[in-house]
C-alpha cells in the first residue's frame, strides 16, 4: 500500500520513506532537523536553568573555535607604529631638530672641527661637490683622517706656532640676490662642474683669532653659505687680505 510521507510529502510503500528515512528505527528526519533549525532560539527568561547551562556551553564552544586571524595583532602594532614614527619625524623636522641647521651652527662648526682636527665634521659643513675634493685628496695621500687635518693645518702652524688655537667670532651677515646667487654658482660650476641646488644664500663675516706660540692675531674671514635642501652649507671662506688685528 502507498503512503505519502508526513516528513517529506514522498510516496513511499513500506515500514520507511525511502527518500528522508522517515519511520525507520533511530533514525531522524532531513525535513524534521531542517524545521528545528529553523525555530528561533527560546528566550532565556523561558529557559529552564539546565537549557541555560547547555546554551552557555555551546556559546562559550563556539567562541573557542571561531577562526581569528593570526596576524591581526601584529598588524595592529605595525600600523600604531608607522603613525607614531611619523609623528615623531613631523615634529623632530618641525621644530628644526632634523634635518636642518641654522647658518650660525654651520659656520661655528666649521672653524671648531678644524680647531679639533675632526675631518668628518669638517667635511660635513660643505657642499658635496667641495667636500668630495677633500675625501678625493686625503684618498689620494693615503692619509688617516687625523693625519690629513695635521697636515692640512701646517701653514697656519708654520706661521702661528705648534698647538695654536682658533677661535671665531661671527659679525654682521648680508643675503645674496637672486641674481648674485646665480652669479656665484655660475662660478662654482666652473670650478667643481655641477652646482649644488642652492634656495638661499648669504655671506657672513667672520673674525678669527689665532694664537700660537709664534705669534697672535685675528684676521678676517667672508663666509658664503647656502640653503641646500633642509641644510645650511658652506660654499667657500674667504681670507679678507689687508684686514687683521695684531
Amino acid at each position: 500500500m502507498t503512503k505519502i510521507c508526513p516528513s517529506c510529502g514522498n510516496y513511499y510503500k513500506g515500514e520507511s520513506c525511502e527518500k528522508c528515512g522517515y519511520g525507520k528505527q533511530n533514525a531522524g528526519s532531513k525535513t524534521l532537523e531542517k524545521y528545528k533549525k529553523s525555530i528561533p532560539k527560546k528566550p532565556v527568561r523561558f529557559m529552564t536553568q539546565e537549557e541555560i547551562s547547555l546554551a552557555g556551553k555551546d556559546k562559550k564552544k563556539a567562541e573557542m573555535t571561531r577562526k581569528v586571524d593570526p596576524h591581526a595583532r601584529r598588524n595592529v602594532l605595525i600600523a600604531v607604529l608607522i603613525v607614531t614614527f611619523g609623528l615623531i619625524i613631523w615634529v623632530l623636522v618641525s621644530r628644526g631638530m632634523l634635518f636642518t641647521n641654522n647658518r650660525e651652527d654651520v659656520i661655528d662648526q666649521y672653524f671648531a672641527a678644524l680647531d679639533s682636527e675632526d675631518f668628518d665634521k669638517f667635511t660635513d659643513t660643505l657642499v658635496s661637490e667641495v667636500k668630495a675634493v677633500y675625501v678625493d685628496e686625503r684618498d689620494e695621500m693615503d692619509l688617516s683622517k687625523k693625519d690629513y687635518m695635521v697636515k692640512f693645518k701646517e701653514p697656519l702652524r708654520a706661521e702661528y706656532g705648534e698647538g695654536f688655537t682658533i677661535k671665531m667670532t661671527q659679525g654682521k651677515e648680508e643675503k645674496l640676490t637672486e641674481d648674485e646667487i646665480k652669479e656665484g654658482l655660475a662660478g662654482f660650476q666652473k670650478a667643481y662642474k655641477s652646482t649644488p641646488s642652492v634656495s638661499e644664500a648669504y655671506i657672513v663675516y667672520c673674525e678669527v683669532e689665532y694664537s700660537g706660540t709664534k705669534k697672535s692675531e685675528t684676521v678676517q674671514y667672508s663666509c658664503y653659505i647656502g640653503k641646500v635642501g633642509w641644510k645650511w652649507k658652506i660654499m667657500n671662506v674667504v681670507f679678507m687680505p689687508g684686514i687683521e688685528k695684531a
